[in-house]
């Protein structure tokens, strides 16, 4: 019995002092996706870009980086170039801090994409494609090089048509995603989903002043799933297809009329983009 005591304290000591800090891990449900080999092989897509604006509402310099992302897609076609518009208060809060009184269009999945792509080191900047550039080691740039990235980026081909369908019944949306390949890759993909609203009315700083009705475009809302990424698990060759289904609950303060859902594909590894695709909810 004393044996027995005394084991016991010991143990105790050694935990009481000894206190391991358990390894992060992320309990976030893995979404539901189905695979198989399709023998219908379509045609390939025409890659499409994706512009990611990182910007704020007391950025004097974001509405001309705005600008040039609409001037870009004007100047293409609307499923040539897809924006996405990034608002974080997480990082450089003297750019991204909110107003009083006015909407909120910071988000969680905004600051995740950030930290998980590089933080800038001011604003405005973005993200083209989420890749790097020439002999670059980061990802973000000056929204001055973003037309010239972009057409670069246009010149690929993509391995993967990525198929989107929405129905809306009250504020339940349901997002059904089809990927199918149609080339083969050796590289690891990932997909994500994403919820954009245009038509956001709140205050913007300018270059001259303050604008109380400045009208915000492309903002990221939400993710259906991981906003870095969900894992493509399965051999990347002709004819694989990957299927899942998504709901959600259209918050209050959303307007259906204005929403888009954006899907990126992108390499595991790199973090570029391989293709992308935007559509309104119907």
């Amino acid at each position: 019995m004393k044996r027995l005591v005394l084991y016991s304290s010991i143990l105790g000591l050694l935990f009481t002092a000894c206190e391991e800090v358990p390894p992060f891990i992320d309990l976030s449900p893995i979404p539901e996706v189905k695979t198989y080999i399709s023998p219908n092989i379509p045609p390939a897509q025409h890659k499409a870009v994706l512009i990611e604006d990182i910007t704020g509402v007391r950025c004097n310099n974001c509405p001309q980086a705005a600008q040039k992302a609409k001037d870009i897609v004007t100047a293409k076609t609307e499923d040539s170039v897809v924006v996405m518009a990034l608002y974080s208060g997480d990082y450089l809060s003297n750019f991204t801090s909110p107003w009083p009184g006015f909407t909120i269009l910071n988000s969680p999945y905004s600051s995740q994409i950030i930290s998980q792509l590089g933080i800038p080191q001011g604003l405005p900047s973005g993200y083209v494609d989420r890749n790097k550039f020439g002999s670059a080691d980061v990802r973000y740039n000056p929204f001055q090089n973003w037309a010239t990235y972009t057409n670069e980026r246009l010149r690929i081909a993509t391995p993967v048509n990525i198929n989107l369908h929405d129905t809306l019944i009250g504020r339940k949306l349901t997002v059904d995603m089809q990927l199918i390949y149609t080339a083969s890759v050796s590289a690891k993909h990932k997909w994500a989903l994403y919820i954009t609203e245009s038509g956001i009315v709140s205050k913007q700083t300018t270059l001259t002043s303050y604008d109380d009705n400045y009208v915000h475009n492309h903002v990221l809302r939400a993710a259906l799933g991981n906003a870095v990424g969900n894992p493509l698990d399965a051999p990347l060759q002709p004819g694989r297809t990957f299927e899942t289904q998504k709901t959600f609950e259209l918050p209050a303060d959303y307007n259906p009329a204005k929403c888009h859902i954006v899907c990126v594909v992108s390499d595991a590894a790199t973090e570029a983009v391989v293709n992308v695709r935007e559509i309104d909810i119907l």
